[in-house]
């Protein structure tokens, strides 16, 4: 029996099926109509880089990781990636569900991009959902995290490490030793390794729309 030959539009469609996203979540969450996504993931309609590039945010995956390997959209999608990124919006992610479902979380919106993210590839938001950090992190306060730059000593950082608490400081003991630490004093011990899991917070939205 002849075997099916995958397309692009299966890998849409396998993708948002694997991150339990419906297709009428997925379409309003990248700017297209469910028909139109409907049309994109059968084949029926050819798909445009800025799909591919689209679809992977709301993933959280690579716009590579969209197409076959002899995909036509492959030259595209690197030149693409490879040019400066200036992007009017990130990913928004909501703290609970992303410290319970970590890297499967998927986000459930989109905030206006700060201009210090503007070029960062997988920059994202997340909102604080928890009185770990309080008072100066409320519950609806919301973070901009850089993932790129390199996290420092007393810096505020999502962990990605255990998860949870969430967002913590990065501090070092008088021995070398680094550990995050929560305002409400939860302490979190690191190994040194550790740090390269830890996405940098660049800037706080605070509730009353002030930015600090």
């Amino acid at each position: 029996m002849e075997s099916k030959v995958e397309h692009d539009g299966t890998r849409l469609r396998n993708y948002r099926m694997m991150k339990n996203i419906t297709l009428t979540k997925a379409a309003g969450m990248c700017g297209v109509s469910k028909s139109e996504l409907s049309k994109l993931e059968s084949g029926a309609r050819p798909i445009r880089p800025d799909h591919v590039i689209k679809l992977a945010g709301v993933y959280g995956i690579t716009p590579l990781d969209l197409l076959t390997p002899d995909s036509k959209l492959r030259a595209f999608i690197e030149h693409a990636i490879d040019a400066p990124v200036q992007q009017n919006e990130i990913p928004l992610y909501e703290g609970r569900a992303l410290s319970s479902r970590q890297k499967d979380a998927v986000p459930t919106g989109k905030v206006p991009c700060p201009i210090q993210l503007v070029d960062v590839p997988g920059a994202y938001a997340v909102s604080i959902s928890d009185m770990a950090n309080a008072p100066a992190l409320l519950p609806g306060v919301i973070l901009h995290v850089h993932p790129q730059r390199p996290v420092v000593i007393n810096d505020l950082v999502v962990n990605r490490v255990t998860w949870s608490p969430l967002v913590f400081f990065l501090r070092q003991s008088d021995d070398g030793d680094l550990y995050g630490l929560t305002l409400s004093k939860k302490r979190v011990d690191l190994d040194r390794d550790a740090i390269d899991l830890l996405h940098k917070v660049a800037g706080v939205w605070m509730i009353n729309g002030a930015r600090e």
